[in-house]
């Protein structure tokens, strides 16, 4: 793929702005998640045409977004951790991270989204005499 569905402008532009230093995994991340959509693309309708599925169009840009949000979610250094907890004398946090691996994944949702889930009917044209020839 020559460019990424989203920019990460647009991924600034949903989820706020990018740490320093972590622009560069932002836009690598961007552009493995627009290969990861376009690898669910061909699988179910084939070589991707822009244009020809507009669900998909409209909505691959913040779809890449979310799926780069979701690996954000875990800071670099507990990356693995599902959960981490901090405590200072009688006070003390706890957090649970929902992608404690910071792996790219498509969900249910972001399948509908591109209009990539559903049931399909296909077909199959009948084999006439001149076929055989």
């Amino acid at each position: 793929m020559s460019e990424p569905f989203a920019t990460l402008a647009d991924y600034e532009l949903r989820h706020g702005a990018v740490a320093d230093g972590d622009a560069a995994r932002v836009a690598a991340l961007l552009a493995d998640a627009s290969d990861m959509l376009l690898s669910a693309y061909e699988s179910r309708w084939g070589a991707y045409v822009p244009g020809t599925r507009p669900a998909f169009d409209r909505s691959a840009c913040s779809v890449a977004c979310a799926v780069v949000s979701r690996a954000m979610s875990a800071p670099l250094g507990l990356a693995g951790a599902t959960q981490y907890s901090q405590t200072a004398g009688s006070y003390n946090a706890s957090v649970t991270f929902a992608n404690p691996t910071a792996e790219l994944w498509l969900g249910r949702s972001d399948l509908k989204r591109l209009g990539l889930a559903g049931c399909r009917i296909g077909s199959i044209e009948a084999m006439t005499e001149a076929d055989r020839g």
